[in-house]
């Protein structure tokens, strides 16, 4: 992954304090079948401050997240058995709309957790309203910039 200024060690004293200040109190959810893949993602989200929970599968997700709940943000792989996070994700976003025709606004920003970087998949994450895309392993800079951009909007 390219660093902004050419400079590829860790990122500033800055960046990380940015995190923290974005992160810190936010409840967020991950979402993976991959046992140690939960635990990294959330011990890069919890460094910074965030309260995180985790589920095993695309249902579990959807149990979580079904309106009303009081997420912030969720990291959802997209390779999952049974049901992957494309599909866990279109799930959640028709319980959204469901939720929006009541009169009561739910929108939690999904970021999609993949190895994956090919332009089919980030189409695919388009495709089914996913806010973001974070390729893992996750790294503190790409955390930062995907954070920063599904919270600003929240």
């Amino acid at each position: 992954m390219e660093n902004v200024d050419g400079d590829e060690s860790q990122p500033g004293r800055e960046e990380t304090g940015n995190l923290q200040n974005l992160l810190c109190g936010k409840k967020i959810l991950v979402v993976d079948d991959n046992r140690v893949n939960r635990i990294v993602a959330a011990g890069a989200l919890k460094k910074y401050g965030a309260h995180v929970e985790c589920a095993d599968s695309g249902k579990a997700a959807i149990a979580k997240l079904e309106p009303p709940h009081t997420f912030d943000a969720c990291f959802m792989d997209i390779q999952m058995p049974e049901m992957d996070g494309f599909e866990a994700t279109c799930n959640i976003r028709k319980l959204e709309e469901i939720a929006k025709e009541s009169g009561k606004i739910w929108h939690v920003p999904i970021l999609a957790m993949t190895a994956d970087v090919i332009q089919a998949t980030y189409d695919e994450c388009v495709w089914c309203k996913m806010d973001g895309y974070v390729s893992q392993p996750i790294e503190e800079e790409q955390l930062y910039k995907a954070v920063s951009q599904v919270l600003s909007r929240t």
